[in-house]
Order: structure tokens, then sequence, then C-alpha cells
């Protein structure tokens, strides 16, 4: 995004798309550069030798270390240590997918915490938000009740529990990109990806109607109908998105 361009839903969907590829590649290139050079606990200029080592791993495969998508794995430098390597600047020369504005603003999203952000309580106050944080709480708790191997064994049961936590988290980041012009789109496109995890986990709900411990027909009855009401919920708030970006309305 640059100058007074202005990104609707889909070329958000598009960048978040090419942005989920970027920090699978990055996650796997530091998973397999852990796995033949663990981190070294606690000393101070080996753990630095080993940050250099991965920034020129990185570096080799064309990747930018400062990226978000693995810049907390480095300590902080001291601007003062002068064996501290010069800062680089991670959009010097960005691949033709990234655009440096909107990067900034889904990196903000990312680390967008709202329990420590000043406008938590704006996102405390919405209605689509405290539903899909408190079904999500509630459901954490019942299969925390559950035997733990069957957490294990019950692959759908993970994957259900799994789309319930993206939901809050995906309209966090959406609400954190913002409701002006330059970002509605944004946050149109997150809590589309916060409604197609509701669908997925409906679909589950399914899948896992005839497991033991969903034979209580009450069970099954509250989680189907709070999750379908979330759903319908989420539906309705990208509709008024829609419309407030329709509008041109800050």
């Amino acid at each position: 995004m640059s100058g007074d361009e202005i990104w609707d839903e889909e070329r958000w969907e598009a960048f978040l798309k090419a942005h989920d590829r970027r920090v699978s590649r990055y996650m796997d290139l530091f998973h397999a550069f852990m796995a033949k050079h663990p981190p070294p606990p606690g000393d101070h200029p080996a753990r630095r030798a080993w940050e250099e080592a991965f920034r020129a791993f990185l570096q080799r495969k064309g990747l930018h270390p400062e990226d978000p998508a693995v810049s907390f794995v480095f300590t902080e430098r001291d601007e003062n240590d002068p064996d501290a390597a010069p800062d680089t600047d991670p959009y010097a020369e960005p691949d033709a997918d990234v655009e440096p504005d909107a990067m900034a603003a889904l990196a903000g999203a990312v680390a967008h915490d709202p329990a420590a952000d000043a406008d938590a309580d704006a996102l405390q106050r919405l209605p689509v938000y405290r539903q899909a944080y408190d079904l999500t709480i509630d459901v954490l708790r019942w299969s925390d009740r559950l035997p733990g191997d069957l957490k294990v064994r019950d692959s759908a049961l993970v994957q259900f529990c799994s789309c319930l936590t993206q939901i809050p988290a995906h309209l966090a980041k959406g609400h954190a990109l913002g409701y002006e012009r330059e970002w509605i789109g944004g946050n149109i496109a997150c809590v589309k990806r916060a409604l197609h995890a509701a669908n997925e986990a409906l679909a589950l709900l399914q899948e896992m109607r005839q497991q033991p411990y969903l034979r209580r027909e009450a069970t099954y009855l509250s989680l189907y109908e709070r999750t379908f009401e979330l759903r319908n919920a989420l539906g309705l708030y990208v509709q008024d998105l829609r419309r407030r970006a329709d509008l041109g309305i800050d």
C-alpha cells in the first residue's frame, strides 16, 4: 500500500495469504536451523554468536532477519555496544508481494495484546469479540476436564479447539488494524478469517457428534448452538464493516 491507494478486502486477503506463506517459510527455516544448531543457554557471548549465525543463514536464503516473523528470536541490541551488528532495513529490497506499509500495520496487529493495549476496552466492548472469547474460554475449560489421552488421540477435538481460539485472535488483529478507510479492508479480511474458522468449527462438531464425550445431547446442542450463533454474528459483522467501508466512515 502506498500513497493514496486504498486496498479493498480482496487485496488484503491476497496480502494475508502471501504473509502466511512467508511466515511459514521463516518458521520452517527456523526449526531446521534449530535442529542442527540449538541455541546456547544463558551465555551472552555464545548467544550473540548463535544469533549472528542465524542471521547469516537467513541472509543466505535471501530473507531478512529483522522480519517480524523471526525478529522475536533476537535479543535487543545495545546501541553503545561496538560489537553489535548494524541494524538493517528489513524492507530495503522487499519481495514483489510485500508492501512495507501494510506489513508494518500487520506486524503491529500480530503483536497486538488486548490486555495491554490502551484500546483494549473498545475491543472488549465489541459484542462479537466478547461472544467469541467467552465461547473459547468455556470450550477450553470443558476440554481440559476430558481425559488427557483423548485430547491426544482425537484430532477433530484438537482442531475444533484450535478453530475457536483463532476466532478472537483474528478479531483482535482486525480491530488492531482499525476502521479507517485505509485499513478497514484489512479488518474485514481478518474477520472473514474468523468466519471461516467458525464454519470449520461447526463442521468439526458434526464430525465429533458420535464421540463418547458428546453423547450427552445437551452438551452437543449447547456447543453447536453457541458456535452457530457466533458464526452468524461474524457474518453480520462482516456485512456491517462492508457498509462502513462503502460509506467511507472512519
